[in-house]
């Protein structure tokens, strides 16, 4: 039967990763971040010199009135003024939400062009890649937020402080002198109140942690709890728990309490502070003109951005951590899938001296591999925890460069396929048979639209039809992570994702883990069908069933492969006759 070719991903071409115009690689998307990070504080910065302006025509406003006003009495001229006023009020909110809505759109702009670059460099990470991932999602939303809320408003209002200072400078220097202390006071104790509140809810959501860790201990254990009466003891350590939290949260609000008060004293002490000290120079002969008008009015806006420093700093700190680590990982990246399509007409993989070592490993975990896997023959690996099995599979998929040696999918390296069309090729089950959400369709499908010709094709060779057509929507049942099916369906499933389009070649990592002693006779006979029907099979495995199903068995051990000692014979239906008792051949 003819190989049925993938459907290839709209907008996707040979050697390109691109989707939907987002550069190829995570060091393209952070250049384009630092393009983003500039617009916005540009944006920021010039809307912030224009409400400044806005705020200064208020306060001319306000002043006006008290001047011209208030000696006359013309009505004409105070409604005229009143307008003045009202105008400006409606700029100054027009501006701000003007703000706001264009930071919230270029921070979800730079979430959305940098997550998918960067998500996919983690993927590539040696080790746990799933966790590399979700905080590479959790850096890219940590910058969205910063950026979106007031950080950036932030720093751009206390750039603009330099500039009331010095208008406060033109009328009296005594009046730029109690600014600058009334903004080093706010500063201090914004950044130490933040430092105690923040030290409060860390013990308070640790103890919190704890009392949630001991509620769920209990809860798993209700009946040995119950039997042997320790719910009295229990309940008295939740007790202490909940009381160490509630304390230590008590300490985190006093903290906040008592700070907010002393921040809204020095903003009181501002405006007041200005009148008084308006009035101690006019009774010593300085001629401060609107002066003390001028002060009064704009104290609170100098001194706002410092009763904020503590949170912002904090902020602050977080994203550029959050910057640093996601400049790491586009760093670390390998580029953009620069593969080449290949022809493949028989899938023959061939492993020549292939040897692998970690990073900063005192030795090797593989060593001068040899294998070769024919067209119609299955081949189990097998062997101890940790021996490096999935690592060898990786290579053979080509998820992995080995240090040395190479390895070849019909005469070509199988890292410098081009992967979207390697996977026409070669079927791969790893370990852990995750689904992402969606249908079974689409899951089986690997996400493109499904051609459930092909789709249940796929479920045929897997032997997973009749549990799939069980499900209560069949095909269109969703899959989440807490959704109706049960680790062995998901790896039925995982396997017919592996099988979809019928590739050449079939390499599955333990792909029993999840199966019952049914589930493994399922197996044993797919593996002896797709094999007698021209498909290579490349698996690891210690389950005896298994391990006899196949033509060669070999041993991994000490970083080399060897030939395993003879399978002993395993009663159970079979569709190509028993292949049990036969011993390894030779690796290559």
């Amino acid at each position: 039967m003819a190989a049925r070719r993938l459907p290839a991903p709209q907008g996707a071409t040979p050697g390109n990763a691109r989707a939907g115009g987002s550069p190829a690689t995570a060091q393209g998307v952070m250049d384009i971040a630092r393009g983003e990070v500039g617009v916005a504080a540009r944006f920021t910065l010039w809307l912030g010199i224009v409400l400044a302006l806005a705020g200064f025509a208020l306060t001319v406003s306000k002043m006006t009135i008290w001047q011209v006003v208030l000696p006359t009495g013309d009505p004409w001229t105070l409604a005229g003024l009143s307008v003045l006023v009202g105008i400006a009020i409606a700029m100054n909110v027009a501006l701000d939400q003007l703000r706001e809505i264009g930071l919230l759109a270029l921070s979800h702009r730079l979430a959305r062009r940098m997550a998918a670059p960067l998500v996919m460099a983690a993927a590539k990470q040696q080790g746990r890649s799933d966790i590399s991932a979700g905080q590479a999602l959790r850096d890219v939303e940590e910058l969205r937020r910063n950026l979106a809320g007031p950080v950036l408003t932030g720093v751009v209002d206390a750039v603009i402080v330099p500039l009331l200072i010095l208008l406060l400078l033109y009328f009296h220097w005594a009046f730029a002198v109690f600014a600058l202390a009334l903004c080093l006071l706010a500063a201090v104790l914004s950044l130490v109140g933040e430092r105690l509140t923040r030290r409060a809810l860390v013990a308070s959501n640790d103890a919190h942690a704890q009392t949630s860790g001991l509620v769920a201990d209990a809860m798993r254990c209700a009946e040995a709890v119950e039997a042997m009466g320790m719910r009295h003891n229990l309940a008295a350590r939740w007790e202490a728990r909940m009381d160490d939290s509630a304390t230590a949260l008590r300490g985190a609000q006093n903290a906040g309490r008592w700070i907010s008060a002393a921040l809204s004293t020095v903003s009181g002490i501002g405006s007041g502070g200005a009148l008084v000290l308006a009035t101690v120079l006019s009774a010593n002969g300085a001629n401060i003109g609107m002066g003390a008008l001028v002060a009064m009015l704009l104290m609170w806006q100098i001194i706002g951005p410092f009763t904020r420093l503590g949170g912002a700093a904090a902020d602050w700190a977080g994203a550029l951590a959050s910057w640093r680590r996601l400049q790491a990982l586009s760093q670390a990246d390998r580029g953009p899938d620069t593969g080449i399509a290949f022809p493949c007409r028989d899938a023959r993989l061939v492993m020549e001296r292939v040897s692998y070592a970690h990073r900063g490993a005192p030795r090797a975990l593989l060593r001068d591999v040899q294998l070769v896997v024919e067209p119609g023959r299955a081949v189990a690996i097998s062997g101890s925890a940790g021996a490096g099995k999935t690592t060898l599979l990786r290579i053979a998929v080509g998820m992995v460069k080995p240090s040395a040696g190479a390895c070849f999918l019909d005469g070509q390296s199988t890292s410098q396929w081009q992967r979207e069309d390697f996977a026409h090729h070669v079927g791969y089950l790893p370990q852990d048979p995750l689904l992402t959400d969606g249908t079974v369709a689409e899951a089986i499908a690997r996400l493109a639209a499904p051609d459930m010709q092909a789709v249940m094709e796929a479920a045929r060779l897997a032997d997973a039809a009749s549990m799939i057509t069980a499900l209560p929507l069949g095909y269109a049942t969703p899959i989440r992570a807490e959704g109706p099916l049960s680790a062995g369906q998901r790896q039925r499933v995982a396997l017919a994702r592996a099988l979809y389009a019928r590739p050449k070649l079939l390499v599955m990592d333990e792909p029993a883990a999840f199966l019952d002693a049914e589930g493994e006779q399922r197996l044993v006979r797919l593996i002896r069908r797709l094999s007698a029907e021209g498909m290579g099979i490349l698996f690891t495995s210690h389950r005896p069933a298994l391990l006899a199903a196949a033509d060669r068995v070999l041993l991994l051990r000490g970083g080399q492969l060897a030939p395993a000692p003879a399978i002993p014979a395993i009663a159970g239906p079979t569709t190509t006759g028993p292949k049990a008792g036969r011993r390894a051949g030779e690796a290559a």
